[in-house]
């Protein structure tokens, strides 16, 4: 049996315990909006640096390019020279290879 002294403190008490209630409720929310915003501002820098590592890569790929083309500017030269002193190529009976000098 409820005494009517017990059953006002419940009802004191009920208000504090929705509160509280609430709160918890309302701190689960911010919790998640604040993971979701954690991870939303991980993926954008995971995107920056894909980003980045593709500039650099192009910028490698120039540049090793731009070299290449320096490089192949003698070796050309002195290929087409070489080209032009070249014998006709033998071949070996025994083993059936082709020996061709440049």
């Amino acid at each position: 049996m409820v005494r009517s002294l017990d059953m006002q403190q419940v009802l004191l008490q009920s208000n504090a315990v929705e509160r509280v209630q609430q709160v918890q409720q309302q701190q689960t929310d911010v919790q998640q909006r604040h993971f979701g915003a954690q991870l939303a501002g991980e993926k954008r820098e995971l995107r920056e640096k894909v980003k980045d590592l593709e500039e650099t890569e192009k910028v490698m790929l120039r540049e090793e390019e731009e070299r290449g083309k320096k490089e192949k500017k003698p070796e050309e030269n002195s290929a087409k020279k070489k080209k032009d002193s070249v014998a006709a190529p033998s071949t070996d009976e025994h083993s059936g290879k082709v020996d061709i000098r440049v």
